[in-house]
């Protein structure tokens, strides 16, 4: 198996000197390690570019101006050489064989991915719908299960059917959201997530995002929250119910109105990413009923 495996990085060199040794050092399955750093102004590239020597396989990407997450992880996906791509963020510590252990879920041709344990908060996804949204909240499994959507920041994922789907949706720019959109498009098109407990990781929650105001990082949620639902629903009833309760949130505070005109602009702005309905709303929903 080819097996490429991107970190993504944005003015994160604190994390890299943390964690990217441990990556190149755990990761002997992959015939290539990258950065993916999206226009980085600290010393990211100097860090790394000093590993370049002690480690030939690893490869670094740069972009000149700032992608966001989406558009950083997609481009590396598609120059990365493997079949596979295993998806990091800068603050994954993992732990031997979290590679190893997960790939033997390829053998089933409808497996697209499979996300790792994060030490500490293992769980898989679960998918529900209340009060008008697509919901989700942690299962716990000492067993793999299925997952509603794998973390793009610690998960394995097939490169063809990744890119194939569209990869990570540019409407949900500049972050949140990505990888469960994509869970959603993955399952509605037919194919299988899953959760791998022997898959461990680390996640230190040392994100660059921190940087951002909180206030902008509560709008970017709630806007790509609401964004998810228009994105993938198509069922009337689920529709209606998420108008509904979508304006409900206008009275509890003017801001959401700001947020549903701001979602329009972003669906108008950015054309839907290939997705076929092999499985409806409420048949997605029944396979993550309690």
């Amino acid at each position: 198996m080819r097996i490429s495996v991107i970190v993504t990085n944005w003015n994160g060199i604190n994390l890299l000197k943390k964690y990217l040794e441990k990556v190149l050092t755990t990761s002997p399955e992959a015939l290539e390690v990258i950065l993916a750093d999206d226009a980085s102004t600290d010393d990211s590239l100097i860090f790394a570019r000093s590993l370049q020597k002690k480690y030939p396989k690893f490869k670094i990407i740069a972009h000149k101006k700032n992608q966001g997450f989406g558009r950083n992880t997609n481009d590396a996906v598609r120059k990365s050489k493997g079949d596979y791509v295993v998806l990091l963020n800068s603050d994954i510590d993992p732990h031997k064989n979290y590679i190893k252990n997960s790939l033997h879920h390829f053998k089933d041709p409808k497996v697209i991915g499979v996300g790792f344990a994060e030490l500490g908060h293992e769980n898989y996804a679960r998918l529900f719908w209340k009060n008008g949204y697509l919901q989700f909240e942690p299962g716990t499994s000492k067993k793999t299960h299925i997952s509603a959507w794998i973390s793009g920041g610690s998960a394995i994922l097939r490169k063809d059917y990744f890119l194939k789907l569209g990869g990570f949706d540019h409407v949900y720019e500049p972050f949140y959201f990505e990888d469960f959109d994509f869970g959603l498009r993955a399952w509605r098109s037919g194919y299988t997530l899953l959760w791998e407990p022997k898959s461990v990781v680390e996640h230190k929650h040392e994100s660059t995002i921190s940087k951002f105001p909180k206030k902008h990082l509560i709008y970017v949620k709630e806007r790509n929250h609401l964004i998810s639902v228009l994105r993938n629903v198509t069922d009337k009833k689920l529709l209606f119910e998420n108008f509904i309760f979508s304006h409900l949130r206008i009275l509890s505070g003017p801001n959401y109105l700001k947020i549903i005109l701001a979602t329009r602009r972003q669906l108008k702005k950015y054309p839907a990413p290939i997705c076929t309905q092999e499985r409806s709303d409420r048949d997605l929903l029944k396979m993550f009923q309690k």
